[in-house]
C-alpha cells in the first residue's frame, strides 16, 4: 500500500467519523491511523534500505562475476599458451632423442673403428716386434759380413731388407750360389724360421752392362739374368733351408732400380745385388 492510499483512506475515515462518532472517538482513531501511517512509512524506509543494499551485493557480485570473466579468460589464454610451450618442447625433445640416438650410433661406429684400429696397431706393433727380433738376430748372426759390408740391413716403411752384393752369392754371369753364399743363406734362414708374420721377396739386380755374347742364349738381357739369380735364391731357401714356399716370392728389376750411379766399377758392383725382402702379410 503506498502514501496516497493511505492519505485517502485516512480522509474518508475521518469524514465518516465525523457524521457517526463522537469529538473523542474521532481523536482516538486519528491517534491510531497515525501510529499505523508513521509504521508503515517505517517499513517503507526498511525496505528501501534493504533494496538498496540487495542493489549494492548485486553490483559486487556483477563485478566478480567480471573479474572471474577475465580470470578465465587469462586462464584459458596462459592454458593456450602452455600448451603451445608443451607442443614446443615436446617437439624439441623428440628432435633431442633423434640427435643422442644419431650420436650413440656414432659413438657405437667409433667404438667399432676404435677395437679395429687397436687391433690393426697391436698387429702392426707385432710385425715391427719381430723385425726388430729377426734383424737383431740376423745381425748377430751375420755380423762378420755386415762388417765387411758384404752385407747390409735397413727397416724401410715397415719392412726389413737386407742386400747382398753379387759377389758373396755368385760369380760374373753366373746363377748358381757359390758355397760361402749357400752357408751365409742358411745361416739368415735361420733367422726366419720364427718368423711368421712377414713373406719373403727375393730380387735380383743387374748393372747396365749388357750380357756378354756367350752368355746370351741363356740369357737375352739383364731381365733372365736378374730373375734367374732371385729364383735360383728362392730354390735355395725352400729346398735347403725348408721354408714354406708359400712364403717366398722371386722378383727380377735387371739394372731399372739401380741405387747407384753406373759410371764406376764401384758403383756397377753396388747394382749387383740381390735384395731379400720380409713384408708383412696383408
Amino acid at each position: 500500500m503506498n502514501n496516497n492510499t493511505l492519505i485517502y483512506t485516512f480522509c474518508v475515515i475521518c469524514l465518516f467519523l465525523s457524521a457517526c462518532v463522537s469529538k473523542d472517538r474521532y481523536v482516538e482513531l486519528e491517534t491510531s491511523l497515525n501510529a499505523q501511517l508513521k509504521e508503515t512509512h517505517k517499513s517503507l524506509s526498511d525496505l528501501q534500505s534493504r533494496h538498496n543494499e540487495l542493489q549494492s551485493e548485486k553490483q559486487q557480485l556483477l563485478a566478480t562475476i567480471e573479474e572471474l570473466k577475465l580470470k578465465l579468460g587469462q586462464a584459458r589464454s596462459d592454458n593456450q599458451q602452455k600448451a603451445i610451450i608443451i607442443e614446443e618442447l615436446t617437439l624439441s625433445l623428440g628432435k633431442a632423442q633423434t640427435v643422442i640416438r644419431q650420436k650413440n650410433d656414432t659413438i657405437r661406429k667409433l667404438r667399432l673403428d676404435l677395437g679395429l684400429t687397436q687391433a690393426v696397431v697391436r698387429e702392426k706393433e707385432n710385425r715391427i716386434s719381430e723385425l726388430d727380433r729377426t734383424r737383431r738376430e740376423i745381425e748377430s748372426s751375420l755380423k762378420e759380413q755386415i762388417a765387411q759390408k758384404d752385407i747390409k740391413i735397413e727397416e724401410i716403411e715397415g719392412k726389413l731388407r737386407v742386400t747382398f752384393v753379387d759377389k758373396i752369392l755368385f760369380d760374373s754371369g753366373s746363377t748358381k750360389i757359390k758355397d760361402r753364399g749357400k752357408e751365409v743363406l742358411l745361416t739368415l734362414a735361420e733367422s726366419f724360421d720364427a718368423d711368421t708374420v712377414n713373406t719373403i721377396v727375393v730380387e735380383g739386380h743387374t748393372d747396365d752392362v749388357d750380357i756378354g755374347y756367350p752368355l746370351r742364349r741363356r740369357f737375352p738381357s739383364n731381365w733372365e739374368l736378374s730373375t734367374a739369380r732371385a729364383a735360383s735364391v728362392v730354390r735355395f731357401l725352400q729346398e735347403k733351408a725348408n721354408i714354406k714356399p708359400e712364403r717366398l716370392t722371386a722378383s727380377g728389376f735387371g739394372f731399372y732400380r739401380p741405387v747407384a750411379p753406373n759410371d764406376t766399377e764401384e758403383s756397377r758392383s753396388q747394382n749387383r745385388r740381390i735384395e731379400i725382402v720380409l713384408v708383412p702379410v696383408r
